[in-house]
């Protein structure tokens, strides 16, 4: 005789089967979350050291130390005969802001 569950005698149990097809998926979405955080946290500290913790180049750094060195100069000439002058974006600010307080 058939048992309640199975009334129409086919073996086949629609509730479980749908229920256990929605257990797979949510723990596929769980596992496809966990291994992209773990992913992108290997990323991370990959690009952290390659950027932020390597020793550097020297040619690079003796030319980052020469660039500032130039922004920071005092004020000077580039060319006299058309009025170009290089300074720090500092003292333009100052001298603009005065400027523009004496216009008032």
């Amino acid at each position: 005789m058939a048992s309640a569950d199975n009334e129409n005698g086919s073996g086949f149990n629609a509730p479980v089967v749908v229920i256990s097809g929605i257990a797979a998926v949510v723990f596929l979405w769980a596992l496809v979350l966990f291994l992209q955080g773990g992913f992108l946290a290997a990323q991370a500290k990959e690009f952290e050291a390659k950027v932020y913790d390597s020793p550097g180049n020297d040619e690079l750094q003796a030319a980052l130390a020469e660039q500032r060195a130039i922004l920071n100069e005092k004020t000077r000439w580039l060319d006299e005969e058309k009025g170009t002058v290089c300074m720090p974006i500092e003292d333009a600010e100052a001298r603009l802001v005065n400027k523009s307080g004496e216009s008032q």
